[in-house]
């Protein structure tokens, strides 16, 4: 029997194990910027997609979404939105389902479809709690025309978004589109009647054709997106 070819001695096994166990592993260590621009270090990955978080030593995907300060408006915006800066704190893109960079724009235009839907809903489902049934039904019928009017964008960006988007960046819009949104509806703790002149106000301007997204510009990259 060839001697070069005989098992290892249990002698030879424990030396081995030792040579192992006393090699470091390297633990992995996430450096992490809040929205305010305070980085910290942690060796746990956050979970709140509106930290900017990067694992040292490699490249990841950077958050779908830019964190802004700036309120949303609801109403139709007549100029472009300035381009992004595609790399930024050593983040890697964000790309779509298949791993390529998404269309310049395009995730902030569904971002905006989105926070508009989102509006549109709270009408229905928290102002018709605040009104008698005639108004409710009146609030009811903006709503459907609104969806009618505006009907094309809104079916091109619920495909892009299943298309392109992953389960979790899709969860990322809308938790985003939350976000933005808050701020612009009545306080939980508001009045009755501070409630009331919020809805009535809202659904007369979204009667009026105020919050469309037919000529909004920042739905330009949704309409320009040839689908495959």
């Amino acid at each position: 029997m060839n001697r070069s070819l005989r098992p290892p001695t249990l002698a030879t096994l424990v030396a081995l194990l030792g040579i192992a166990a006393a090699i470091p592993v390297a633990a992995q260590t996430y450096r992490i910027v809040s929205p305010d621009g305070k980085i910290t270090y942690s060796d746990r990955k956050p979970t709140d997609p509106q930290l900017k978080t990067r694992e040292l030593g490699k490249i990841v995907t950077a958050p779908l979404l830019p964190q802004t300060a700036e309120p949303f408006d609801l109403h139709p915006a007549t100029t472009l939105r300035p381009a992004r800066p595609d790399n930024a704190e050593g983040f890697a893109p964000a790309g779509d389902i298949s791993g390529r960079p998404f269309p310049p724009g395009l995730p902030d235009a569904i971002l905006d479809v989105v926070v508009h839907q989102f509006f549109v809903q709270t009408l229905i489902e928290s102002c018709r709690l605040h009104v008698h049934s005639a108004l409710a039904e009146r609030y009811q019928a903006n709503v459907l025309n609104w969806r009618d009017r505006n009907a094309d964008i809104l079916s091109k960006s619920n495909r892009i978004t299943f298309t392109l988007f992953t389960g979790e960046q899709r969860d990322t819009l809308r938790a985003t589109a939350r976000t933005r949104l808050a701020p612009l509806l009545p306080p939980s703790n508001a009045a009755d009647a501070d409630k009331n002149q919020w809805c009535d106000r809202m659904n007369t301007d979204l009667a009026r054709h105020q919050f469309e997204l037919v000529g909004d510009l920042r739905v330009a990259p949704i309409i320009a997106y040839e689908e495959r």
